[in-house]
């Protein structure tokens, strides 16, 4: 199971880094996209997918760690 959550954390992880990073480089270039989020919400910003990424690489390893214990 933890094998299980290691793989799935880290390749939600890198897919959040990589989203994260072409929306960085659309925004450092002006390029505005549409709208994405609630109506009348907040729109998603590349940092909510960074923090993803974050978390998803810490599953990866936190369930790494105890799959080495055993």
């Amino acid at each position: 199971m933890e094998k299980q959550l290691s793989t799935i954390g880290y390749w939600l992880g890198l897919i959040c880094t990589v989203v994260a990073l072409i929306m960085r480089m659309l925004m450092a270039l002006k390029i505005n996209l549409p709208f994405t989020g609630a109506p009348g919400g907040l729109a998603i910003s590349y940092l909510s997918f960074f923090h993803g990424a974050a978390l998803f690489f810490l599953l990866a390893i936190a369930s790494w760690c105890r799959t080495a214990k055993s």
